[in-house]
């Protein structure tokens, strides 16, 4: 009875990481392709875990882990760290998928998924400034009146907006007629023009399910070379 017990529950919690993958791929989706969710993912995917828990009821790490993703979400979008789909992503996640083999899953994605778009950003500003100052005449940020240390910085921070590019936050200002960087991302800013400086802004959904993904994917290959 006990191992029909485990077995039940296991298999719940694998329908659990299905929904959860599948959230997040369709959110990714129209995240990518219109830069907006419709609330309308996050209720009927978050509906459907928490008709889960009728058959399987949280226990106390899991209410433990929704209040942490709840707290966490409201926070962020509090701080405007995140934007409102980014929030009710996380929230919907808490739900779902409070835990997973131990771990804290709200938690674990909200630093996998910010480890993997920093390191991405940072390649990405490498390459496109690198690029500019190989094929370019002047010298990088030359245009900006900045120390050489927040010149430094810029170099992995920002770069050059391309003709058309997507995902990206104005990354520069104005201050007494003298061109700034400006570092701090707002979620509610409006793509810059093209030749601007700029930032990326690339979807977090897509970084969740990446995010998401990997973890399942790692934990399947421990599982694997312990047998």
């Amino acid at each position: 009875m006990f191992l029909l017990w485990c077995s039940f529950t296991h298999v719940i919690e694998e329908i659990r990481v299905i929904v959860a993958i599948c959230m997040f791929a369709v959110a990714a989706f129209f995240d990518v392709r219109e830069r907006k969710i419709h609330d309308v993912v996050w209720l009927a995917f978050g509906g459907t875990g928490a008709i889960l828990y009728a058959f399987e009821f949280p226990d106390i790490v899991d209410i433990v882990s929704m209040t942490v993703g709840v707290t966490l979400s409201s926070a962020f979008w509090f701080l405007r760290l995140y934007a409102g789909a980014d929030a009710l992503a996380l929230i919907a996640l808490s739900v779902i998928l409070p835990t997973y083999n131990g771990l804290i899953i709200p938690l674990s994605m909200v630093v996998i998924a910010t480890v993997i778009s920093l390191i991405y950003g940072i390649i990405y500003n490498i390459a496109a400034n690198s690029r500019t100052f190989l094929f370019s005449n002047k010298k990088i940020f030359e245009e900006f009146d900045e120390p050489i240390h927040r010149k430094l910085a810029a170099f992995f921070l920002i770069h050059k907006k391309a003709k058309n590019e997507k995902f990206v936050f104005p990354a520069e200002r104005i201050v007494w007629q003298r061109r700034k960087f400006r570092f701090h991302y707002d979620p509610d800013d409006e793509f810059s023009k093209d030749d601007a400086y700029v930032s990326l802004a690339m979807p977090l959904t897509l970084f969740f399910l990446i995010g998401l993904l990997g973890l399942v994917l790692m934990y399947s290959i421990i599982q694997l070379k312990s047998f």
